[in-house]
């Protein structure tokens, strides 16, 4: 058809608009073999890749075990995010995709539009130890086309807490944040313990997922309509909690150039900022730090003005990997007995075990916050998951190209608060621009 005949068109093109977001980029490196490179079909080893370093000894001891069941090697590859895709793209155009890879929300319709995944639905109805329901609809749903065909099986989800610095705390005489504290207390705690060049927060504001998609559905507002054919971003709700993440960004934190300079792990291992909204896929690199800190719930917006958190009030935005193989690997049958390895309960239990992230099969990840328990108490990274907190998935379209735009269209807001209702307003229309050419 028409679609897979451009298909590598289009993702050369798109794949330099994905996004450093959700369970992307940080801790990635170039490296990392397990073994001697090859693309699909090119030895007698599945060929495993994914983009965050920081995972390798996890994912290789799950693969290692297989290996020792299964009699195939597994050579598992390290690609930081940016030359991921590019592998991906150059496979699409017509070279050698992994056997076995992560695949992202960012670009999971595109290369399921382009039949570039592995259809997975005979493997799976044929699998006992895998049920789909086993995993949060919304992760299920983003590698899965509106005819049910799965193109890849849940491998992670992801939450965002809130980490501050103890030491930066007690310096200031500053209270510590708890579970219950709001986007208010946040922003008035920031300030006070910002100034001789220290920080309340450091955020960099690209990484929405981590910072203000939380507050825009905390304060009721929304990004994209379930319907993924309407903007949020001139929603009244969606404006007012942008203006008050513009004031958390004027005097909370440092100039976005430095950070971007920086880094904001870097300024807050650093002790240069006493506090970070971090999404749980960080935490695995976080144990390299010798740091004096706490983990609480992500902040709520007390909308009653009651004092406590009701239902809606306290929201993190949510995403998800998934374990996908080539459509062209030489190996479907290894390729599909892996990943169903690594998605049972047993395997996803053992990535938890290990530390490496949160797991998708629910009630798997209690034990991923055991495992780093002598660090740090991570159980905010779950509470989002029980009672009147509520988990948002992150938002995204077809082509998701709009995600860049509002990055660049913010700045001028961030460098100067009073104009981030106009710059909204425009960013909507901007963005149904955009969702008008994804139905062309």
């Amino acid at each position: 058809m028409r679609l897979k005949r451009t298909m590598a068109a289009l993702l050369t093109a798109a794949m330099g608009l994905t996004m450093l977001t959700a369970c992307g980029g940080s801790g990635g490196s170039s490296g990392g073999n397990s073994g001697s490179g090859g693309g699909s079909g090119s030895s007698d080893a599945l060929q495993v890749t994914i983009w965050d370093s920081t995972q390798l000894e996890g994912i290789r001891s799950i693969c290692n075990e297989w290996s020792e069941e299964s009699g195939v090697d597994v050579q598992v590859e390290v690609v930081n995010w940016d030359n991921y895709w590019t592998l991906l793209e150059a496979g699409a155009s017509g070279g050698q995709m992994p056997d076995v890879f992560w695949m992202h929300s960012n670009n999971s319709q595109r290369y399921m539009d382009a039949e570039l995944l592995l259809n997975l639905n005979d493997y799976i109805d044929a699998d006992d130890s895998i049920d789909m329901a086993n995993y949060y609809q919304d992760i299920v749903d983003l590698y899965t086309q509106d005819d049910g065909t799965h193109y890849a099986i849940p491998k992670d989800y992801d939450t965002i807490a809130l980490w501050y610095n103890k030491d930066m705390f007690d310096a200031a005489g500053v209270e510590y944040p708890t579970n219950d504290w709001t986007w208010e207390d946040l922003y008035e705690a920031g300030k006070a313990l910002t100034g001789d060049g220290k920080y309340g927060l450091a955020m960099d504001t690209d990484l929405n997922q981590e910072s203000y998609y939380n507050i825009v559905y905390s304060y009721g507002g929304y990004i994209i309509n379930d319907e993924k054919t309407e903007s949020g971003w001139d929603d009244p709700k969606t404006i007012e909690a942008m203006e008050m993440w513009g004031q958390i960004v004027g005097d909370c934190m440092p100039q976005q150039s430095m950070m971007a300079e920086a880094g904001e792990i870097d300024m807050f291992t650093s002790g240069v900022a006493a506090m970070q909204l971090m999404g749980s896929w960080r935490v695995a690199a976080m144990q390299e730090y010798d740091l004096n800190c706490g983990v609480v719930n992500i902040p709520y917006h007390d909308a009653n003005g009651n004092g406590q958190c009701d239902a809606g009030e306290r929201v993190s935005i949510y995403n998800g990997l998934g374990w996908a193989a080539s459509a062209n690997t030489s190996m479907p049958d290894e390729a599909y007995s892996l990943i169903s390895y690594l998605c049972s309960e047993e395997g996803q239990t053992k990535q938890a075990e290990l530390g490496v992230t949160m797991s998708a099969y629910m009630g798997t990840s209690d034990a991923w916050v055991d495992a780093r328990a002598d660090q740090w108490d991570l159980s905010a990274y779950l509470n989002v998951t029980t009672g009147d907190d509520l988990l948002v998935i992150f938002p995204y379209s077809r082509a998701s190209i709009w995600t860049e735009n509002a990055k660049q269209e913010l700045v001028p807001a961030f460098n100067d608060p009073s104009t981030m209702a106009d710059t909204c307003k425009a960013m909507a229309v901007s963005m149904e621009k955009e969702l008008e050419l994804e139905k062309k």
